[in-house]
């Protein structure tokens, strides 16, 4: 008679690589999605300075609209997680608006990262 076999064997070893495998899968695809978050806000935070600086450089423009304008656009295009973002100007020849503020976690907010952009117009008249 011949001894019975274990069908079973080895399932273990396979259960543990494959545990391994999902966490590393998951860990690259949370990496990706965290890269992401951070292209998009210093994006946000560009497109808003940009937009300061082109207020604060028209003709009548002063360092106070170009704030206001980056701030705002910041509000309209990150909602929540561009709450803190602060906005500098510096007035002279070029104007100069600095956005600063922190990028969305994809695991929460503190998970983000601080990001500043810069954004410069030549002053008109």
């Amino acid at each position: 008679m011949r001894p019975a076999r274990h069908t079973d064997r080895g399932a273990v070893d396979v259960s543990v690589q494959m545990l391994f495998g999902l966490m590393a899968a998951l860990f690259a695809l949370l990496l990706v999605f965290e890269a992401v978050t951070y292209w998009h806000a210093r994006n946000v935070f560009d497109d808003a300075a940009a937009e300061g600086a082109r207020v604060a450089a028209a003709f009548d423009g002063t360092c106070e609209g170009g704030i206001a304008a980056a701030l705002q656009m910041v509000q309209a295009h990150a909602g929540a997680w561009g709450r803190d973002a602060q906005a500098t100007c510096a007035d002279g020849p070029v104007v100069v608006v600095t956005v600063t503020g922190r990028t969305p976690g994809v695991l929460g907010a503190a998970a983000g990262f601080q990001a500043s952009v810069s954004e410069s117009a030549p002053k008109e008249g």
